[in-house]
């Protein structure tokens, strides 16, 4: 009974998170913009987002006439379910699910994760949608081969494929020696770019380009099914800003809480910060710069462990 519990508590208590994570985005977003965020809903608009899932979740769901229905309608739920395959990696020293591959399986994660946008927009048949999934492809090959160059040279520096395994020696050695130097100051801010890549925001929110593409991959969806896509994206970014500041930084549990808290807060401070990046110049800007440079760093730490060897 216990152990069950503790595979399903990460997933409520992420579900549970959401919601006031959207609130602090848009009371940021309105400091950022000189302005009030929510503050009528309940003492200074607490209680938004419970007003915003009950509208939301008791609206009508609308299924195009010329859409594929069954993937249309499927697809929002298989991609939320897919969301929280991810936080069974909670890499606190209180689970006692352990992954022996937990890298491996995050990378899968992630990959699955763009099939969702890929079906959402090929069932929507809408050229909006399409265009959007198109885009998302493009730059999920791009970006994910440097995501994987970035997870085999923390594999290749700690030894294990476990996330646990990883936290506790980036906590223990990482911080000190020449890992810190060879992977922290090169490595995190491609990885940070990945990771908004990643999770579809601003300024890389090219599936969902309001200019352009209306909304993108969602544009049709509405009531619950919009609900699980919005949520599945915001479960994406809790998860891996807490994965960033465990294969990173590591350290004890509340540490890499306060190191997660702040990730998720530079999603917001960039979204309301920088425009949108252009499509092609990011997919060069990946192939172009940041290849070479993680190509390079992986090469020293091979040559450096090779020696110590």
């Amino acid at each position: 009974m216990f152990p069950l519990i503790s595979y399903i508590l990460p997933a409520i208590c992420s579900l549970i998170a959401v919601g006031w994570y959207t609130l602090v985005e848009r009371k940021v977003l309105g400091y950022i913009m000189t302005r009030k965020g929510p503050n009528k809903v309940g003492y200074m608009g607490l209680m938004q987002p419970v007003s915003d899932g009950v509208k939301l979740f008791t609206k009508e769901v609308v299924v195009p006439m010329y859409s594929a229905k069954w993937p249309f309608i499927l697809c929002p739920i298989v991609s939320f379910f897919i969301a929280l395959l991810g936080w069974f990696l909670y890499p606190f020293s209180s689970v006692e699910m352990l992954f022996a591959c937990g890298v491996v399986y995050f990378m899968v994660v992630a990959g699955m994760s763009m099939y969702s946008i890929v079906v959402a927009g090929w069932a929507s048949n809408s050229k909006y949608a399409l265009l959007g999934a198109v885009r998302g492809v493009a730059q999920s090959v791009s970006y994910e081969v440097v995501m994987a160059l970035i997870l085999l040279s923390v594999v290749y520096c700690v030894g294990v494929l476990d996330v646990h395994g990883v936290k506790m020696w980036q906590g223990s050695f990482g911080m000190w020696g020449w890992v810190w130097l060879a992977e922290l100051v090169p490595f995190l801010g491609v990885w940070v770019i990945i990771m908004l890549a990643e999770s579809n925001r601003a300024p890389f929110d090219f599936v969902e380009g309001e200019s352009e593409l209306v909304s993108g991959y969602n544009v049709e969806y509405s009531g619950v099914s919009f609900g699980l896509l919005y949520m599945t994206e915001y479960a994406s970014m809790m998860l891996n800003s807490l994965l960033s500041a465990c294969l990173f930084i590591g350290s004890n549990d509340i540490v890499m809480s306060l190191i997660g808290l702040s990730f998720m807060f530079m999603y917001i401070w960039v979204r309301g910060t920088y425009p949108r990046y252009r499509y092609d110049l990011f997919m060069m800007f990946m192939w172009k710069c940041c290849l070479p440079v993680v190509l390079v760093v992986l090469l020293f730490e091979l040559q450096v462990l090779y020696i110590m060897v």
